[in-house]
């Protein structure tokens, strides 16, 4: 693990300790498709046919059933984090099958989740790295998985590909993007030797990769529908927190068992929770004050390790005070400022996709056809119904969606050297 106080840039070599690989804040290697002890075995069959069981309104009861499973045979980093996906989806189904939502988590699920997420230095509720980071699969030996086609999600609560879709399209991203740590970093060691024409070419890189990245964002229509996401996937990704007008006034209450246990409000899964985009800002030196503590608290749901590397970026970041004092470099400045313009340009792509899944289907209502996944969905309703105005709409992270955006846009914009 890394120290908190950093005196040296955090180097490619040391981006291992951190939990980063050649796939950046991916793993290095597939996640597993199952766990190898067969101890686990009773959480492996439920995650096999979790969407029928949701579906049919079965979980809870299958869950009600299951052995309190220990923590012990896990053996590995793999093993742990197969653990933490697997428990965080069923605790989102346990939650939100319907007709109303459980208030309750059972000492089968609650016990072993905390001590997953105590292990990864998570919070345990399904964040980005249960659901993204940890959850996929390519569909052939070697193929390229900055590519959303080579991918599959292993869990998803409503057996779609909608849904898999939805979170593929991330991890797409998260690989595409592997490369251009190693080559911040490499640019942040260049600001320490005056290597002015290494400065650039890393700021150049970075704004190409943005656009690359813009790309596989705008490819979300192709297989994930709008009206689906907003109202049978999207009430399945929902937190605990400011759910009171979907029936959780208190959170949700997390047995331990003999009487042990406590209430918990946690946020719903949201791509705010992913590294890669607060490693953009970090790497800029994007300054977030105006939205709160939304990009600071976002980080208690990113595994530790990836935490403590954001931290330490940000306490090491120097292009940008390095190209504001070297002004006379015209190029070096046309090149921090596109790479700038090129991540305000992701966050506008953002905003149009969150326009296109949640402000427009909110507007227009719930189609015909979506009637048979109504328990679930009301949820997502009662929380927009409450308030319809687009403005109030929030997001599965629980902030209010449009405003923050533009906010975090705008930020972005400010970090030019004018």
């Amino acid at each position: 693990m890394s120290p908190h106080k950093v005196e040296v840039l955090p180097s490619a070599a040391a981006l291992p300790s951190y939990g980063i690989s050649k796939n950046g804040f991916l793993p290095a290697n597939n996640p597993l498709i199952r766990l190898p002890n067969d101890y686990y075995q009773p959480w492996e069959s439920i995650i096999a046919v979790l969407p029928t069981l949701i579906d049919s309104k079965q979980l809870r009861q299958r869950v009600d059933q299951l052995p309190i499973l220990s923590t012990e045979n896990l053996l590995n980093e793999s093993e742990w984090q197969r653990a933490y996906s697997m428990l965080a989806v069923l605790a989102q189904g346990y939650i939100w099958q319907g007709p109303e939502p459980s208030e309750h988590l059972p000492p089968s699920i609650a016990i072993p989740f905390l001590r997953v997420a105590e292990h990864l230095e998570v919070h345990p509720v399904a964040t980005y790295a249960a659901l993204n980071l940890w959850n996929w699969r390519p569909l052939e030996k070697g193929a390229n998985i900055t590519q959303p086609d080579n991918l599959v999600a292993l869990h998803t609560a409503t057996g779609s590909d909608d849904e898999s879709w939805f979170l593929i399209i991330s991890n797409a991203m998260e690989a595409r993007a592997g490369p251009l740590l190693h080559i911040m970093l490499a640019a942040m060691e260049a600001v320490e030797h005056d290597d002015v024409a290494a400065i650039i070419s890393g700021l150049k890189y970075f704004t190409e990769s943005m656009k690359d990245i813009g790309r596989l964002l705008e490819r979300m229509d192709e297989r994930c529908n709008p009206q689906k996401f907003y109202y049978t996937i999207r009430p399945l990704l929902a937190g605990s927190m400011n759910m009171e007008a979907a029936g959780l006034p208190n959170g949700v209450f997390y047995d331990e068992g003999d009487g042990k246990g406590q209430w918990r409000k946690y946020r719903g899964g949201s791509n705010g929770q992913s590294s890669l985009l607060q490693f953009f800002d970090a790497a800029l030196s994007v300054n977030h004050t105006r939205c709160g503590n939304f990009h600071t608290e976002m980080r208690d749901y990113m595994p530790g390790p990836h935490k403590r590397f954001l931290d330490d970026i940000e306490s090491i970041a120097n292009i940008r005070d390095y190209v504001d004092s070297h002004q006379e470099e015209a190029e070096l400045v046309i090149a921090y400022n596109e790479a700038v313009a090129a991540l305000s340009g992701f966050r506008d792509k953002h905003i149009a996709l969150v326009t296109r899944f949640i402000i427009i289907p909110a507007r227009q209502g719930r189609p015909a056809h979506f009637t048979d996944r109504k328990d679930i969905a009301s949820m997502s309703d009662k929380m927009a119904s409450e308030k319809p105005l687009t403005q109030e709409l929030v997001g599965t992270g629980g902030t209010k969606l449009i405003p923050f955006l533009r906010t975090s846009r705008d930020e972005t914009n400010e970090a030019t050297v004018s």
